[in-house]
């Protein structure tokens, strides 16, 4: 698979989806080359709509900048206490104590205090459909440093989702919080021009490690336009997609951060009218069987979509979540094995009796449509391998661009197959992928997968107090030697590549090491250690 040959037939496909258009793009606000080793330029992707405002998920995943949270992941994967010093659970799993920190202010002065703690996850509850607070019964501010979160049930993850709540002042909050936003983080929020940058300066309040850099300048730029800012010497670290990987800028070191933003293919698991979804059936019959996905999942040419089709942006995946605690080693499966892939076919009653390349079972040809978002290069990239990935085994894809709005309007996810993000720092995600509970409830579970076994771990994975139990569960959920839901057993999902993210970094500065980036907060990621950053 040579690249040019891929892009050729993307730019068919992106002619054919966007059409043409003579607009002009309005030229981008570049920043002064800036010389004070003190600030520093950064082009970023990933505006939020909303603003800054952790009540609507900013910042998903990533560095809140202006507010703190509760606890944070170190770059192991490890818990760790922020704003709180000390963590206990009940006996019976169905409360987390915390104790904070005494010493905190807001950006304005006033002190953070437990109620700040409580109020915020009120918000949250109320305004973000990202973050699932549904097995909180309360939180309870005891008193100004103790914090009391009562569920209804045990849930060794709730941890997980205290690290992606920053807290926000009751006292300074308002609908208009996001645009001007208040908190206790690293950094203060000075200026924010909508669709062009963002200004922070370091908070001399703050009471963790200070910045040593005390200006940033966030410049909200396309790819292109990022890599003109570069090469003029105006970014110092400068956002670029992966077809620039490999050409330099002198004064520049070119960096490709490795992430979890993962694309997955999502493959119905049900036959049609199985369930129907505000009156629309859903399913389909030719991913419903079994031996479609595992042999999908086996033939899939993972490394060269990587290396040739995403011009070395990218790394093969065969889970969700590749190097994590949680991940199972029996994951791993030998990239486009053909022949097992075919074997898989053949014992499933698939053939190709008419001689026509494509495998029938009972009279019904092995093809299905496979729906991805338009505007996207990269995800373009991968469903044009996952067609001649198919085509080689047997399995005809047929590609559909459409809009998300009329994906979900039409509960299209719940009758074809399409390309998801996927990858969280959290093995709740695990659940919410392959638990029936989830069916027609939500997104999550896409292919409306049902496994009685899996159910089980899930549920003995979310309930038990001990982490080390949790974490075998988690594992036997995805394979126990019999049954799972990875590709060796049921295959609902079909991962297929985790994304780099690729940059320019000017001589002289200093970004570090990175936890590494989950889908939806991978672009803020890049900034989760802007503490350590040096520009000298």
């Amino acid at each position: 698979m040579k690249r040019s040959l891929w892009l050729s037939v993307f730019l068919t496909l992106v002619i054919v989806v966007s059409g043409c258009s003579s607009e002009k793009k309005a030229e981008p606000i570049m920043a002064h080359q800036v010389e004070a080793s003190e600030e520093i330029v950064v082009s970023i992707k990933g505006e939020p709509a909303k603003g800054f405002d952790p009540a609507f998920d900013w910042p998903g995943l990533g560095e809140a900048l202006f507010q703190s949270k509760l606890v944070v992941f170190d770059k192991e994967m490890n818990l760790v206490n922020d704003l709180a010093i000390e963590r206990s659970v009940s006996e019976d799993g169905k409360e987390l104590t915390v104790k904070l920190r005494n010493d905190v202010l807001f950006s304005d002065g006033e002190k953070l205090t437990a109620g700040d703690v409580a109020f915020t996850f009120g918000k949250v509850r109320e305004t973000t459909s990202y973050i699932d607070l549904s097995n909180v019964k309360q939180v309870i501010a005891e008193d100004d440093y103790t914090v009391k979160f009562v569920l209804d049930h045990p849930d060794s993850t709730f941890e997980y989702t205290l690290t992606r709540i920053a807290i926000i002042p009751e006292h300074a909050y308002s609908e208009a919080y996001g645009q001007n936003p208040i908190g206790s983080g690293p950094y203060k929020f000075v200026e924010w021009q909508k669709g062009q940058k963002l200004v922070i300066e370091a908070n001399p309040t703050y009471y963790g490690k200070k910045p040593n850099i005390k200006k940033v300048t966030f410049l909200y730029l396309d790819m292109d336009a990022s890599f003109a800012g570069a090469k003029r010497g105006e970014i110092d670290i400068a956002r670029v997609s992966m077809d620039y990987i490999g050409k330099e800028i002198p004064g520049y070191t070119q960096r490709s951060i490795e992430t979890m933003d993962i694309v997955s293919l999502s493959l119905p698991t049900v036959k049609s009218g199985t369930y129907e979804i505000e009156g629309i059936p859903v399913g389909n019959d030719v991913t419903s069987d079994t031996a479609i996905r595992r042999a999908l999942s086996y033939g899939m040419d993972r490394e060269g979509i990587s290396k040739n089709a995403l011009n070395g942006g990218a790394r093969p995946v065969y889970s969700h979540n590749p190097g994590m605690p949680w991940d199972n080693e029996a994951n791993a499966i030998k990239n486009a094995d053909v022949e097992s892939a075919k074997r898989i076919l053949q014992e499933g009653g698939w053939a190709d009796t008419d001689k026509d390349g494509i495998v029938e079972k009972d009279g019904l040809k092995a093809e299905f449509t496979l729906l991805y978002t338009p505007g996207d290069v990269e995800r373009q990239a991968v469903v044009l391998g996952v067609q001649e990935s198919a085509q080689t085994i047997g399995i005809k894809v047929n590609l559909e661009a459409k809009v998300w709005d009329e994906i979900s309007k039409q509960k299209l996810i719940y009758k074809d197959a399409y390309l998801f993000g996927k990858g969280a720092d959290s093995p709740f995600e695990i659940y919410t992928n392959f638990s029936s509970d989830r069916i027609t409830n939500g997104t999550t579970n896409s292919p409306s997968y049902k496994n009685e076994f899996v159910d089980e771990y899930l549920n003995q994975a979310i309930q038990t107090t001990n982490q080390d139990e949790a974490m075998a569960f988690w594992k036997k959920a995805q394979w126990d030697g019999e049954h799972g839901a990875n590709s060796l057993g049921d295959s609902p999902f079909v991962p297929m590549v985790a994304f780099h993210h690729t940059f320019y970094i000017k001589n002289g500065v200093e970004i570090g090491d990175f936890r590494p980036a989950p889908h939806r907060g991978a672009y803020w990621i890049t900034v989760e250690n802007i503490k350590d950053w040096v520009k000298r």
